[in-house]
């Protein structure tokens, strides 16, 4: 997938902003930063899982399921952070990355 024009990129930020189920499901969110609107989203150095706005430095994670092979967006709600100490996000299958002593996160 190429890079969004500006004008793609303003309409998906103007739904999403404040309409944020579903965000998982669309592979161009992972170029759209929420706060700012640019289209300026590297990798962060050093976490494959997340994703920067060059921006405005904004980060969030945005990386694939390894239980389900899933899209996880930490700025969808059906993706909220785990309770544990992991640091990452609960995909909707329920997995959030967590060793199985530590899962049960409902």
């Amino acid at each position: 997938m190429g890079p969004l024009d500006r004008e793609t990129a303003k309409k998906l930020f103007d739904h999403y902003r404040n309409h944020r189920d579903g965000i998982r499901n669309k592979p161009e969110m992972a170029s759209v930063c929420l706060i700012c609107g640019s289209i300026h989203i590297v990798p962060k150095a050093g976490d494959d899982r997340m994703l920067v706005c060059r921006d405005c430095g904004f980060a969030f994670y945005r990386y694939t399921c390894q239980a389900c092979g899933k899209t996880v967006d930490g700025r969808d709600p059906k993706n909220p952070g785990c309770r544990k100490e992991c640091g990452v996000r609960i995909c909707t299958c329920g997995a959030c990355g967590c060793s199985e002593e530590s899962e049960g996160v409902s």
